[in-house]
């Protein structure tokens, strides 16, 4: 990667670390990256902590995944920071869904259907097939902020697409074993990952995104389960294993714990080792 010295970097914030991890390798010298979430936390419940004012109030930018995954606790906060320039809304609030082919549209929206994104499933991250567009949107936001830089961040930013294309090339063809593989997931954020693999996910351990499940719930997945010859059962690392293991006991399916994040699990530094852990656990399960 290019670097360029002299300017004052641009303090960049951004949502969850996979976005941090791209952002620095886009922005070389010319960023300095803080990441609020750690990985390990739900995407949609991460708890505020104290320092998190005090670094949105002085973020040039504030990059998130958009899809309003983060809805429930980071656009008040940004309120809240008195820093107007990374408001929703504003210029300095970026998101990353542009160039996404986005999945789970719903067709209506009520509060009877549980946490429901009405633009779509926001759960992009965790899909290899999303790397470039992600890579792309955050090399547009720093150029726009720091125009001086542009040539830098292009061609970081192209760099870094071809160690993406390589990746994931090796992903489709180390992953092709998976295809038809089907799924029971605890909470909607397997669609990405399902439809880079081919994978068919056919059911959730929640009632509804956001809604716990309840007894007759669990059994029912149970039968679909047995009945629909399913081959995993997966959950992240924000999610109790109890559950998942119960279910696995009666329908003789394992689990298997992804990430839904980088950093959920200390060996993923970078978006790129989240996409190789996920698989490497994945094939291991089914084989």
């Amino acid at each position: 990667m290019i670097a360029i010295a002299g300017a004052k970097p641009l303090n960049v914030v951004t949502s969850i670390p996979d976005i941090a991890d791209m952002t620095r390798k886009i922005g070389g010298n010319r960023v300095v990256v803080t990441s609020l979430a750690t990985g390990k936390e739900d995407l949609h419940a991460v708890p505020a902590r104290p320092n998190f004012l005090p670094i949105l109030n002085k973020a040039d930018l504030l990059i998130t995944l958009g899809l309003d995954a983060e809805h429930a606790w980071l656009p008040a906060l940004a309120k809240s920071a008195r820093n107007p320039k990374i408001a929703e809304g504003q210029p300095g609030w970026i998101s990353l869904e542009k160039g996404i082919t986005v999945l789970n549209k719903p067709t209506t929206i009520s509060r009877t259907e549980g946490e429901q994104h009405p633009e779509g499933n926001p759960h992009f991250n965790i899909g290899p097939q999303a790397g470039h567009s992600m890579a792309h949107n955050i090399c547009v936001a720093l150029s726009k902020a720091d125009p001086a830089g542009k040539v830098l961040y292009e061609s970081n930013c192209d760099a870094y697409c071809e160690t993406i294309a390589s990746a994931v090339a090796d992903l489709k063809v180390r992953g092709a074993v998976l295809k038809g593989k089907k799924v029971i997931a605890y909470h909607e954020d397997m669609a990405y990952l399902c439809g880079f693999y081919g994978m068919a996910q056919i059911g959730t351990i929640e009632v509804k995104p956001g809604v716990p499940p309840t007894a007759s719930h669990l059994k029912q997945v149970e039968t679909l389960g047995r009945e629909k010859g399913v081959d995993l059962i997966v959950f992240n690392q924000s999610q109790s294993s109890k559950i998942p293991q119960k279910i696995s006991l009666s329908t003789k399916v394992p689990t298997v714990q992804i990430a839904n994040a980088v950093g959920a699990f200390d060996p993923i530094k970078s978006w790129i080792d989240l996409q190789k852990f996920n698989l490497n656990l994945l094939l291991k399960a089914v084989k």
